[in-house]
């Protein structure tokens, strides 16, 4: 059966790319016509009649997986039997490509005018990127799936990262509120998981009647439930938001029992409902605490550390067998642990911690994973903003020679002695300095593992006067 030529896209989009057949002469003269007048110019078309229609017998999609042959037809805008011609074969094919459900498409006419397939070969946009619902507090999860999914058959809880799918989202939780009445704005915003760094489509209303009133911990006893409502300043008496809340009780409020040992305590999801009443109307929002038991401490492992030994790094990070496992104090530790090895020339060290519960003792243990790096020593020390002879003084006061190894915590103690003592003697040998100020600042040479020291003085200015 002779083909159906189609004619260049008036789509904007480069990813647009209609194909036709190739021409061959239609049995009948009106068939010959009608081709003939695809293949003029536009502007030979403009002086044309206007072209003759073709009857869609057959409409057919290839390249579907997860958008189904109906959700497409009707994004389409087309159906069987319709008669349509070329112009709207391609608004058709536009408004596929505008529903964001599609990267890529093209188009095939093939029959002849009064019974044609229309063949759509079709890339889909990949779904990965999580869908989140924020602050709609009047539905569950599940109704606010179902409602999207009127709209988008294929939702799973996720969406393409770019394209229409978002705002199709968006206008299905619009109609949604707007079915049950409810008075509010839907917003759409990219958002990144503090906690995995991952980025999600984050959806949200904004409107009345979301102002946080109540707020529970329901199993807190460690630490009572008054205290964590003080706590939770961020979200009470502020309006309601799923992601802030969520992400508040892990960044501010689980702190404080790991704090107290209980390493396993964790906050379930946010309950959250409307509530009416005098002394409230807005929203009451309640977490379950899971608080577990008090861990102490047992051991440290440290596994690829060879710069400092196992006596070293214990000292440093400053636990006692049996204590209670804080948190606060381990993290602690472990910064001390990072200044040790600077202070024998290790600047890029890097400590990952694995824990290690053993539930019947009710103690914790921790393997440190140990990547210490190259050991730098000691480049080049530059001073500026000082006379020569003033310099020199100054640089016959530094201990770390040329290619010793370097000490991270010695431009500190070098600042707060040296210098504040070579200041004091020009001052009692007659020579006082000016008003000074010190800029330290190392520089890390990773391809020699060397470390240059700069020491710039700059005049500090007195504020002029009124």
């Amino acid at each position: 059966m002779p083909a159906l030529p189609g004619k260049n896209s008036k789509s904007k989009r480069r990813n647009f790319v209609p194909l036709s057949a190739p021409h061959r002469v239609s049995p009948t003269r009106a068939f010959a016509l009608f081709a003939a007048c695809l293949l003029l110019l536009s502007h030979a078309r403009a002086q044309q009649p206007p072209a003759q229609s073709i009857k869609l017998d057959k409409i057919e999609f290839k390249g579907l997986d997860r958008v189904k042959e109906p959700e497409a037809l009707e994004k389409s805008g087309l159906a069987v039997g319709q008669s349509v011609d070329i112009d709207a074969v391609e608004a058709a094919a536009n408004r596929l490509l505008e529903s964001g459900l599609f990267v890529n498409l093209s188009y095939k006419l093939k029959g002849t005018t009064d019974k044609s397939v229309l063949t759509f070969e079709v890339v889909e946009r990949k779904w990965t990127m999580p869908v989140s619902f924020d602050n709609f507090v009047w539905f569950t999860d599940e109704e606010l799936t179902a409602a999207v999914r009127r709209k988008l058959p294929a939702f799973d809880g996720t969406a393409p990262e770019s394209g229409g799918v978002t705002d199709q989202i968006k206008q299905a939780l619009a109609e949604l509120l707007a079915e049950r009445k409810i008075e509010g704005t839907v917003q759409y915003d990219l958002s990144e998981n503090p906690v995995d760094r991952k980025i999600s489509h984050l959806f949200s209303v904004k409107g009345p009647g979301l102002r946080v009133c109540k707020l529970g911990f329901a199993g807190a006893r460690a630490i009572p439930e008054e205290m964590l409502v003080t706590k939770s300043g961020g979200i009470f008496d502020n309006d309601y938001s799923r992601a802030y809340a969520g992400g508040f009780v892990e960044s501010s409020l689980l702190p404080l029992y790991h704090e107290k040992g209980y390493l396993r305590a964790s906050f379930g999801p946010p309950r959250v409902a409307p509530d009416a009443s005098p002394e409230c109307r807005g929203v009451a929002v309640n977490f379950n605490v899971d608080e577990g038991s008090i861990y102490v401490w047992d051991k440290a492992a440290w596994e690829g550390a060879a710069g400092l030994t196992a006596q070293e790094l214990d000292a440093a990070l400053g636990m006692r067998n049996r204590e209670v496992a804080n948190v606060v104090k381990i993290s602690n530790g472990l910064a001390r642990v990072r200044r040790a090895y600077g202070r024998k020339g290790y600047l890029g060290v890097r400590i990952s911690p694995v824990t290690e519960f053993d539930d019947t003792a009710r103690s914790v243990s921790y393997r440190f994973g140990v990547a210490e790096g190259a050991q730098y020593r000691m480049g080049e020390l530059f001073i500026t903003g000082l006379d020569e002879v003033s310099a020199n003084n100054l640089r016959g006061r530094w201990r770390l020679l040329p290619r010793e190894v370097f000490d991270e915590g010695y431009l500190a103690e070098f600042e707060k002695k040296a210098v504040v003592e070579f200041v004091r003697e020009a001052a009692r040998a007659g020579n006082p300095l000016p008003a000074l100020k010190l800029h330290g600042k190392i520089s890390p040479d990773h391809r020699k593992h060397t470390v240059n020291v700069t020491l710039d003085f700059k005049r500090e200015f007195a504020p002029a006067k009124p």
